[in-house]
């Protein structure tokens, strides 16, 4: 579980990089200019929780890394 939470912070990570350089973001509908920065910064700070959860093993951040995942399903 682990690796999946650190796999996944990283491609958030990047992922919200990529949406605030490019300032659009293409979920199920198109976001543009300042919606699609707000996004990038939101997957940025998931992304960036998920790893801190695995390096620093904080139990209740790896919660919310479950929940996550079975919020996608």
């Amino acid at each position: 579980m682990d690796w999946a939470a650190l796999i996944i912070g990283i491609g958030l990570i990047c992922s919200g990089a990529r949406t605030i350089h490019q300032r659009q973001a293409r979920v199920p509908e198109l976001y543009k200019g300042a919606r699609a920065v707000g996004l990038g910064w939101l997957w940025i700070v998931m992304g960036a929780l998920f790893v801190i959860a695995v390096m620093f093993n904080i139990g209740f951040l790896k919660t919310l890394f479950r929940l996550f995942l079975e919020a996608a399903n």
